[in-house]
């Protein structure tokens, strides 16, 4: 199945072409300098889409013949070179709208930003390097290269994020990737769509990390990221028959199961922050051990995948669309963010704003069932929403008194034109009388 995208590297590249020295710096201390050494790749189009269709939703994980193998947050630092350790990416649905929003023309009821319009944007700030340079720089990024959406828009939510442009960097921008891309991968097999989102450049150089066979020619060993350490894509690899992969044939000796990275690698503040303890096993490719997550109390945007074992020990699954709450009890593993142990909540509220999809087995097969999720607030974070709830409904119904008053008064100026018509009309025939009678005294006077 052939596939559609707004993914487009070369658009990215060659806005990075334009770019001074001054603003590339302004773009390397928001953390995404390494992407602005990336090479022209060509997407392998028909070797991507083949890949994709090993997909497997339930396991989250590529399934070929010797066992199945996922990416790893450790693949997308050392492919990409971004931070997968950090603030969680928050898109929050109830977050009101913000005057940068506005500035980029989002709305209330539409809060997207179109790819064009970034472009556009990009091309009259010049050689300006300040704080409005690197937001629209870094949401056509965005755009194009990291969060490719199918209708080549941006979410302006990411705006929340980028309004202190001096703590920008101190996101984990990587993993936010990854868990687009997942979400992308599901969809297009789920759906059985042709449309697909996601940073697939990430995709096709994890395929050359951890598919020994079918690659281009590596170029350095010792570059990173490793997203530029392989010959460049060209269009001769997707013709020629010596760089196909048969995916339904590859053996356990052509896959590298896991990436390790090199010294010099190891000496990246990107990477050595990476726990150690994140150890992935061949073959499924899950967590040998959870890893604890400490000190934290922030939200993420998330996929949470649980196995239940019935009472004949039968295997269950099932795949949430959830918000996580994190905190020093309460621990997560890696990955597509698997929960270690349920998550006991007291004395706090919850608000219900998603749904929750879940694949149950009866005796005639799997059972797909959609029902309500609850996403936990404390009780301070409750009143917070509720107050900018109340905010975004106050504005709405100011647009709607002022649209009411626009349609008064058109309906108002529409009447005072259908009057003057009839006051014109009933003019124009006491003109015509006053004519028909100056015409009859003509006559009469001209026959004297």
């Amino acid at each position: 199945m052939s596939f559609n995208t707004k993914f487009s590297l070369r658009s990215f590249l060659k806005q990075v072409t334009k770019l001074t020295d001054n603003q590339k710096e302004s773009i390397e201390r928001a953390g995404f300098g390494n992407l602005l050494r990336i090479p022209d790749h060509v997407l392998r189009r028909s070797q991507l889409d083949q890949l994709m269709e090993k997909w497997s939703c339930e396991k989250q994980a590529f399934v070929f013949p010797p066992g199945e193998i996922t990416i790893t947050l450790l693949d997308v630092a050392l492919i990409l070179g971004l931070r997968v350790i950090g603030q969680p990416v928050v898109l929050e649905l109830l977050a009101p709208l913000t005057s940068l929003e506005k500035e980029f023309g989002a709305s209330v009821v539409n809060r997207t930003i179109g790819v064009e319009l970034l472009k556009e944007r990009l091309e009259s700030v010049g050689d300006r390097d300040d704080e409005s340079f690197v937001r629209v720089f870094l949401l056509y990024c965005f755009g194009t290269l990291l969060f490719p959406s199918a209708n080549g828009k941006v979410d302006s939510r990411y705006l929340h994020l980028l309004q202190d442009v001096d703590n920008v960097s101190s996101f984990a921008w990587g993993a936010a990737v990854l868990e687009d891309l997942n979400n992308c991968l599901r969809q297009r097999k789920s759906k059985k769509t042709n449309n697909i989102g996601g940073c697939l450049i990430l995709l096709q150089i994890w395929c050359y990390e951890h598919i020994i066979t079918g690659r281009p020619k590596l170029l350095d060993y010792s570059t990173f990221p490793r997203v530029c350490r392989w010959e460049s894509s060209a269009r001769q690899y997707a013709k020629s028959s010596q760089f196909n992969i048969n995916f339904e044939e590859l053996e356990h000796t052509q896959i590298l199961w896991k990436l390790e990275p090199t010294s010099e690698e190891m000496e990246i503040d990107m990477i050595r922050e990476i726990p150690q303890e994140w150890h992935l096993r061949s073959g499924p490719g899950t967590i040998e051990q959870p890893i604890e997550v400490e000190n934290q109390s922030a939200i993420r945007m998330g996929t949470r995948h649980n196995e239940e074992v019935d009472e004949e020990e039968e295997p269950m699954s099932g795949e949430e669309s959830a918000i996580f709450v994190t905190s020093d009890e309460w621990h997560l593993r890696s990955g597509p963010g698997t929960i270690k142990q349920p998550i006991e909540v007291q004395s706090q509220s919850a608000i219900r704003i998603g749904t929750k999809h879940n694949e149950e087995v009866d005796e005639e097969g799997p059972v797909s069932r959609e029902e309500s999720i609850l996403f936990v607030l404390s009780d301070g974070e409750e009143s917070k929403e509720i107050e900018d709830l109340k905010k975004e409904i106050l504005e709405l119904k100011t647009i709607i008194e002022e649209k009411k008053e626009n349609e008064a008064k058109i309906q108002a100026e529409n009447e005072e034109l259908k009057k003057r018509v009839q006051d014109d009309e009933h003019m124009l025939m006491k003109m015509e009388k006053h004519i028909s009678e100056l015409g009859i005294l003509l006559s009469k006077l001209s026959m004297q």
